[in-house]
């Protein structure tokens, strides 16, 4: 096992090989915070005004660090997965936490939080292990804003929520069955706290630009083919789903919906990051600011990746009115250790990084970065042009090797929309170059394709470029997404995929009870343990049905036989997949498990029989998931024991 596992690292690192920290950047690391759990993972990182750092730890624990000293202070503990601060003040903190956004305060000065105020809790909980509530920021105009991740079809949900529970939101890999998982938020400078964007599915991220545009992260997955980067705008709709749940003015159950439809709703990504080449799990956005000092890239932006050890830089520009553009490895293995999750600048302009992993891929500590003041020799732009892409460089570029076609091999390609989980590339094509021209200082490349395709994104590796002096090019892999040309940009084609039912309601239509052989418990005569009652599939009873979930769920009824002797029970389900059995249990003893195949649809009923053994009096049934989720039951129908 030691051995697949080291071959399957050796294999991801090996996809993400395209360069590597530029040598003028050098990595070290902080010693860790002395949690009593032993917690070494950082998932919130800031800079208190007086230079010290804080740090939160998924133990619940916030750490404040001196760099003079290298001493850790315990500041407070007890926060329920804290995933990103904002350092207000040397003493108050705001802080993410899994229910609610906290201010924490030191009112009497001994070093200690002893003041919790709750900013907002105004959003659901469902239970499920999935529903992460990332990075808090802050506004120029003093407006909070947060994200809230979606639920996972690989945990249930729990019997009592947080918020209004919607069926529509429940089905699908990840769901969204209370408010408002999958948005973004916004909480007012007058405590107002409003669903600022819909359609995101893991967003591990939020961060402003130095002109004070909005972007979050996201991750691969259902309805997202590639991890990306959006520029976040107030009511737009990016994607994912099961979010639209929330959305005013959608109406029905998100995954009934046609893909081609959400398609002409959601906004593109400004950057799409190449899975398995350039990030898989981005993280935090940051924005190099003037006060930092990390080369010639002020008002670039930083994106951290959690799979492998890098830090993505982004270069954006506006192409339409929307801003797109083009990622590059930057600060890339060698010491920074892997879960790039949290970001800040220090007061000395250095770069301090927060790892973790979550189970996940990714690791764990605190790296430092810092610039030696020499200019790498690095891109600092990529940019579009009517007939392909310019970029300018560091330092001259060596025009015999710049100006050889050959070494700008360039592809394109595009992920599809669907509601599958990731996409391969699509329509992979060799783009030729035509012609390349240097300028005469050496520092700016025209590289003029023969086409350019919008809606797709154009890579390039170059190869084997130098600087006049002979410097390498550190990093050489590009990605630009091109969703809109300069002039002629063609309709967005959508580039979805996948059926729907058309016509259909959100709601199912109930049926009537037909076999009347023996009397009728509904689902909601039955106490549920986790099982959460639907209707958006037709053909049940009574006015819904009972719809399984991974997890330890149950559903219980209490029935009621006028004699001792063997009755029979007859459990009405519907299964649009294969066999999900599920352990009968009659007056507390495990009688058998019940096979429940397949129906041939959702909408498809059919009668599980069991005979059973019942005492006069009252009688407990009991159906209890076995290690995998189960069918919709509608209800079970008591045919009573036989008199003598």
């Amino acid at each position: 096992m030691k051995n697949l596992i080291y071959s399957l690292v050796l294999s991801l690192v090996a996809k993400f090989a395209f360069g590597g920290t530029p040598p003028n950047y050098k990595v070290t690391q902080i010693p860790n915070p002395p949690s009593k759990f032993g917690t070494k993972q950082i998932d919130g990182l800031d800079f208190l005004p007086d230079g010290r750092m804080v740090v939160c730890l998924p133990s619940g624990e916030i750490f404040f660090y001196d760099p003079k000293t290298s001493g850790w202070q315990l500041f407070a503990e007890g926060l329920h997965n804290p995933l990103g601060v904002i350092a207000e003040s040397n003493s108050s903190l705001v802080i993410s936490q899994r229910p609610e956004v906290t201010r924490v305060s030191d009112t009497d000065g001994d070093g200690k939080a002893d003041f919790h105020q709750v900013m907002t809790d105004e959003f659901g909980m469902s239970g499920n292990y999935h529903e992460f509530h990332f990075t808090p920021v802050k506004d120029k105009e003093g407006n909070y804003f947060f994200s809230l991740g979606t639920g996972s079809s690989g945990d249930g949900i729990r019997p009592i929520v947080r918020g209004k529970f919607d069926s529509r939101g429940r089905p699908g890999r990840m769901h969204s069955s209370t408010p408002f998982r999958g948005c973004v938020m916004k909480l007012t400078k007058d405590g107002e706290t409003i669903p600022w964007s819909y359609g995101h599915r893991t967003p591990n991220g939020l961060g402003f630009d130095l002109e004070g545009n909005l972007f979050v992260t996201d991750n691969q997955g259902d309805w997202v083919g590639s991890s990306k980067l959006f520029h976040v705008k107030e009511g737009r709709f990016y994607g994912h789903a099961a979010s639209l749940t929330w959305k005013p003015g959608f109406e029905g159950a998100p995954l009934e919906a046609d893909p081609k439809e959400l398609a002409k709703m959601r906004t593109r990504a400004a950057v799409v990051f190449p899975h398995g080449s350039m990030a898989n799990s981005p993280t935090q956005v940051l924005a190099i600011s003037p006060d930092a000092r990390f080369g010639p890239f002020t008002g670039q932006l930083l994106v951290g990746e959690m799979n492998t050890n890098r830090i993505v830089r982004v270069m954006l520009e506006q192409v339409g009115g929307e801003l797109q553009g083009a990622c590059v490895p930057f600060i890339d293995g060698g010491a920074l250790a892997r879960g790039c999750n949290r970001m800040a600048w220090a007061p000395d302009g250095s770069l301090y990084v927060g790892h973790t992993k979550h189970t996940w891929a990714g690791g764990e500590g605190i790296s430092r970065v810092e610039w030696d003041g020499e200019d790498p020799f690095e891109a600092i732009s990529m940019k579009l042009t009517k007939t392909g892409f310019r970029f300018s460089f560091t330092k001259p570029v060596d025009s015999k090797l710049a100006g050889e076609v050959a070494n700008w091999p360039f592809k394109r390609y595009y992920y599809k929309y669907h509601k599958t989980y990731g996409s391969p590339q699509i329509d992979v094509t060799p783009v030729k170059v035509r012609s390349v021209e240097v300028s005469k200082d050496g520092k700016v490349v025209d590289l003029h394709l023969e086409e350019l395709r919008a809606w797709h994104i154009h890579e390039v590796n170059i190869k084997g470029l130098k600087s006049t002096d002979g410097t390498a090019l550190a990093n050489s892999y590009f990605a630009y997404t091109l969703n809109r040309l300069l002039e002629n940009t063609p309709p967005d084609p959508l580039h979805a995929s996948g059926t729907f039912q058309k016509k259909r309601s959100s709601f199912g239509k109930p049926a009537k009870i037909i076999d009347r052989r023996g009397k009728v418990y509904q689902v909601t005569d039955a106490k549920l343990n986790g099982v959460r009652t639907s209707n958006s599939h037709d053909g049940y009873t009574g006015t819904g049905y009972a719809d399984f979930d991974k997890g330890n769920e149950s559903i219980e009824w209490d029935i009621k036989s006028v004699r001792d002797g063997q009755g029979e029970i007859l459990i009405r389900y519907a299964l649009g997949a294969d066999a999900r059995p599920l352990n009968l249990i009659v007056n507390g003893e495990k009688h058998s498990v019940l096979p429940f195949p397949g129906t041939g649809g959702w909408s498809t009923w059919k009668e599980m029989a069991a005979r059973i053994e019942l005492q006069e009096g009252g009688n407990s049934i009991v159906l209890v998931t076995n290690g995998a989720s189960g069918g919709n039951i509608d209800h079970l129908q008591f045919i009573e024991p036989k008199s003598d």
